[in-house]
């Protein structure tokens, strides 16, 4: 967790540095538990500036070592679409992931959310899992906090 947080502090004081990019976003936040082993997550997004935009997101859910469940760090990148209403929004796309474990069974998954956003800042509920389209549907919960610059 302390390299994610270093990660995305350097990537905010680095922001002032650099031209106003508006649309990029780097997130950062708590993975549910399972069997009492909660993990973290680290994205990086762009979303165009309509008003319904596009969001296109890489990151990463750290891995959950334990003698009950272990699951590798996995990598994923997503395409969502976003219905905004006065900062509100949910959203559903399509992801791709490099894990076929008992918590995502397949590549292919649904990146789904709800959140607000705020001028720079973002809060959002996000659920990636393969919609009950084979194999085991667990899925990943995650809280994200992002940073827009």
């Amino acid at each position: 967790m302390r390299h994610y947080l270093l990660s995305v502090v350097t990537l905010i004081g680095l922001s002032g540095a650099l031209p106003a990019m508006a649309g990029i976003h780097v997130g950062l936040g708590p993975v549910d538990e399972i069997q009492g082993k909660s993990s973290n997550t680290l994205t990086l997004s762009w979303e165009n500036q309509a008003q319904h935009p596009w969001e296109v997101m890489v990151g990463v859910i750290d891995e959950r070592d334990s003698t009950i469940i272990s699951t590798p760090r996995v990598y994923f990148g997503s395409v969502s679409k976003r219905f905004t209403w006065k900062g509100w929004f949910a959203q559903g796309g399509i992801a791709a992931t490099n894990s076929n474990t008992e918590v995502l069974s397949e590549h292919w998954q649904f990146m789904t959310g709800i959140g607000y956003r705020h001028d720079r800042f973002t809060v959002s509920l996000r659920h990636l899992s393969n919609a009950n389209t084979g194999g085991r549907n667990r899925g990943e919960n995650f809280l994200l906090f992002q940073y827009g610059f």
